[in-house]
């Protein structure tokens, strides 16, 4: 067991007002953010060190934490998987600490088990639980090797489940050949009473953020025969949202069957959601960018077959007092291999395109230290390597693309702004209730922070802003719900 396993803590002299010890282990409350990056979990001690004896997906550390509204775990396994799929990792939670009730597993009474790769839950009575059920959210969506977990206590609670201030429970997890801890009985915890609380943004534009730019994956159905944009039953929602953020560049993906004229009357009609004085453009096959700002070139960048993305060069002069190049993308969802090599290829070709950009060997040209942002839908889930490679210029494929270069004026790499929720700790950009699938992120916004400077950002969920926030904006608890699967990503920037 590692120096940081408070398994043997004394806990006599605690102040009596401190809620009873579990297996020699009080409470851990802190606000945890729910980012990929796990920063915030260096000050906070591992709840359990696992002696590294297990075979196929090996359990190692577990960090256990907890706020009034969410229940934190981050995990650490010896080799990178991906936690959505592919493996048999199961989650035991003891929500009263009592073994008598409950499933019998891993010798403690289990009113939840969730098993990550199947993506499904179940209560001690047989009953199904989905990822809403319990309020999951998890990251990273691409394989690696530490996980940051949240569940929401409001919505064990509806379970019917003990999760109060004061409640003591337990946890193990067990994979194919591994357990944590390896003895029976799982880990102990304590919901403590705490007044940790979220440092979240607002939704107001600072001082200072000369441009501010929205990116929105709008959904098709699946045959996409239409876009949610031009359905009357939602539109309305599409208005409070666009009032609300009020960018001056917004990207928009899944514009399959739609023009850019078709946009543009729809936000500067039906919807209202813009001035009646903007400027459009579609490229790519499915993304339409709208400016207001002139849009003096547009270029459709080849990736992946059928997988383009959107060049456009904007005279963001009276803004920023530079213009700006604004890369649109959407690669193939979902997981797979070949999903993984044709986003693999999309995310090279942009690259590609940056590294021209900067040769000025691009279809336009630009001078030297043009400010440069990235963003849309990025759809990153199973291989790590293709947000690595927009980040950092890594090409794969350099057969088709050639060769790798640092996508950033200077020879760095590109800013992953990584937004968070208002209101919230979590950092995810999609949500569906109905799928499977938990919320994770895959809307993403880079930057060339060698020339610009990131002064705000923020992720739009209605039903985490405050009843204050949404009646200030005019916004209703649904609209991001009724409007879109993914959120908006907002970036304010200044050079």
């Amino acid at each position: 067991m590692g120096e940081n396993a408070p398994e043997n803590r004394d806990d006599s002299d605690e102040d009596e007002s401190v809620p009873t010890a579990v297996g020699g282990y009080t409470a851990q409350p802190a606000q945890v953010y729910i980012d990929g990056k796990g920063a915030d979990w260096t000050a906070l001690s591992a709840r359990h060190e696992d002696a590294g004896d297990g075979d196929n997906l090996r359990l190692e550390q577990l960090w256990v934490a907890h706020t009034e509204r969410r229940l934190f775990l981050r995990l650490a396994v010896a080799s990178p998987i991906n936690l959505e799929e592919n493996n048999d990792l199961t989650l035991y939670l003891d929500a009263d600490n009592d073994p008598t009730t409950g499933t019998s597993a891993l010798g403690l009474g289990a009113e939840v088990e969730w098993t990550f790769g199947a993506r499904r839950g179940e209560l001690a009575d047989g009953t199904d639980l989905e990822h809403e059920d319990v309020g999951l959210a998890s990251l990273p969506t691409v394989r690696e090797d530490t996980f940051e977990i949240a569940f929401s206590r409001s919505a064990l609670s509806k379970q019917g489940l003990s999760v109060a201030p004061g409640d003591s429970l337990r946890i193990a997890l067990a994979s194919d050949g591994d357990r944590l801890p390896d003895d029976d009985g799982g880990l102990g915890y304590v919901l403590s009473d705490t007044d940790a609380s979220v440092d979240a943004p607002s939704l107001a534009r600072p001082s200072g953020a000369d441009l501010r730019l929205m990116s929105y994956n709008v959904p098709n159905n699946f045959d996409r025969s239409r876009n949610r944009l031009f359905n009357t039953d939602r539109q309305q929602s599409y208005r409070r949202i666009l009032q609300a953020v009020a960018p001056d560049v917004l990207a928009l993906q899944e514009m399959y069957d739609n023009t850019a004229d078709d946009v543009e009357q729809e936000l500067e009609g039906p919807i209202d959601g813009v001035p009646k004085s903007w400027n459009w453009a579609k490229t790519g096959g499915e993304l339409v960018l709208g400016s207001a700002y002139p849009i003096r070139d547009t270029t459709t960048i080849q990736g992946a077959q059928g997988q383009p993305s959107g060049g456009y060069l904007l005279d963001t002069r009276d803004a920023l007092g530079d213009r700006l190049v604004v890369v649109v993308m959407h690669p193939k969802c979902c997981g797979g291999t070949s999903e993984d090599r044709s986003r693999q290829a999309t995310v090279d070709g942009v690259v590609a395109f940056l590294r021209d950009l900067r040769r000025g060997e691009a279809p336009f040209t630009v001078p030297d230290e043009t400010p440069i942002v990235v963003m849309g839908d990025m759809n990153f889930v199973g291989d790590p390597q293709q947000p690595r490679t927009l980040r950092t210029g890594q090409i794969i494929n350099t057969d088709e693309f050639g060769d790798p270069a640092a996508p950033d004026w200077n020879g760095s790499p590109l800013l992953d702004t990584n937004p968070q929720q208002i209101g919230s700790p979590l950092h995810t950009t999609t949500f569906s209730i109905g799928s499977s699938f938990p919320p994770g992120r895959l809307d993403y916004a880079y930057v060339t922070d060698s020339v610009l400077d990131v002064v705000h950002e923020f992720l739009l969920s209605t039903p985490s802003l405050s009843a204050d926030q949404r009646t200030e904006y005019g916004l209703d608890v649904d609209d991001t719900t009724v409007a879109s699967d993914h959120l908006p990503v907002v970036i304010d920037i200044s050079q």
